[in-house]
């Protein structure tokens, strides 16, 4: 694959969402299982893949174990390079925000490591990005517009109704000088929005900028102590910078509550979204896992569900999405449910609307179910069973 000589990419991973606990108990957001074979990480990597980006950091808030199993050296996204460039992980931002307090006065590690990237990286741009907005993003199309404009930054956004974000929600939207044209004006969270606003331009935690002008952003930010993703950094220099908006028309799903997870999984058993989040002009990669077909029994009853390989599937699957060496028993009954790698559904159980996370084991005749709202989780690793009566 050619390299990008241009532009180099910060992930900043460190996104903080309670409300998807306790599927991000003991993983980043970005690490999350997502539509039966892919995680959450795979969506930005294969951007930056498709623009030729091998030169890339992470940064990571919280255990990085997950995600760094996954990624590795970054080989399937062709950033594993032995001449420039690689993919470059920073863990426990955190720890490091908690050391720092007690040395006052210092430029904060988690910009200082920023800063130190792109400077070694020597290229002229840099492309920031976080996990939790789930799209498929021409990086390069908006690198194109970028140059173009001659703006010093470039946002990207995504015109949405106003139930696309929580009540509550500090995503920023953004706003423009003129209708229509593509200078903004300001950024603001789309819980300080007039609620007469019945539509708005999310932000989605994507900018491209020089590199000279990123350091500039991040050293300020450091020295000011302002801590937030991209967007909220570009906010507080309105007044400073040129900003431009990209509009972008693709799938886009904000992955902030268990809920909204759980329907982005459940958005990929329509085919109009499925094709519009994996069938655009660039491909969705992910790590190669080789593995048997998955076997559907005679007993098997499957309707509107997608499976990933090495399942064994012996009883009804109903609008749910499976994951690797799912085994689901004779008899076992499955609805609207996620059921991820490793876990066992034993005969007779009963889900709907249930997600069951990495090898979990649900025992015979254990009757589950959550709503639409709001999905029953069954932690990792848990085992279910039927009390028995004494």
């Amino acid at each position: 694959m050619k390299t990008n000589q241009q532009l180099c990419a910060v992930l900043n991973l460190d996104e903080s969402e309670p409300q998807l606990m306790p599927l991000t108990k003991i993983r980043a957001v970005a690490a999350l299982p997502f539509g039966s074979r892919y995680r959450l990480i795979d969506f930005p990597l294969s951007s930056l893949y498709s623009a030729e980006v091998n030169s890339v950091a992470m940064f990571v808030r919280g255990s990085a174990r997950a995600l760094m199993d996954h990624v590795r050296s970054g080989y399937p996204w062709g950033m594993e390079s032995t001449v420039g460039g690689g993919l470059f992980i920073h863990s426990g931002a955190e720890i490091k925000e908690a050391l720092e307090r007690l040395e006052p006065g210092q430029i904060s590690s988690y910009y200082q490591d920023q800063i130190d990237f792109v400077k070694h990286s020597q290229k002229g741009y840099v492309v920031v990005m976080g996990s939790k907005m789930l799209c498929n993003v021409d990086i390069k199309g908006v690198l194109r517009s970028h140059i173009e404009s001659q703006a010093d930054i470039t946002v990207v956004y995504k015109n949405v109704s106003r139930g696309f974000c929580l009540p509550d929600s500090i995503d920023n939207c953004l706003s423009f000088e003129v209708e229509g044209d593509s200078k903004i004006t300001d950024l603001l969270p789309a819980n300080e929005l007039p609620k007469e606003e019945t539509k708005m331009a999310i932000g989605m935690g994507i900018a491209i900028m020089s590199s000279e002008t990123f350091i500039e952003l991040t050293t300020e930010a450091a020295n000011n102590r302002i801590k937030g993703d991209i967007n909220v950094l570009i906010r507080y220099n309105l007044k400073k910078y040129t900003v431009h908006g990209y509009e972008y028309t693709g799938y886009l799903k904000n992955i902030e509550t268990v809920s909204s997870y759980y329907d982005a999984n459940m958005d990929l058993l329509d085919e109009d979204n499925y094709n519009a989040l994996f069938y655009r002009s660039q491909p969705v990669i992910t790590k190669v896992k080789n593995g048997a077909p998955t076997y559907y029994s005679k007993e098997a009853t499957i309707s509107n569900s997608q499976f990933a390989s090495d399942c064994v599937i012996n009883g009804t699957v109903e609008d749910s999405v499976v994951f690797r060496k799912v085994v689901i028993e004779k008899n076992a009954v499955i609805k609207r449910s996620l059921i991820m790698q490793g876990s066992k559904v034993a005969a007779g159980a009963e889900l709907d609307y249930v997600i069951l996370d990495k090898g979990v084991k649900i025992g015979p005749g254990v009757k589950l179910s959550g709503t639409k709202d709001e999905p029953l989780v069954i932690e990792k690793g848990r085992e279910i069973t039927v009390e028995k009566e004494s």
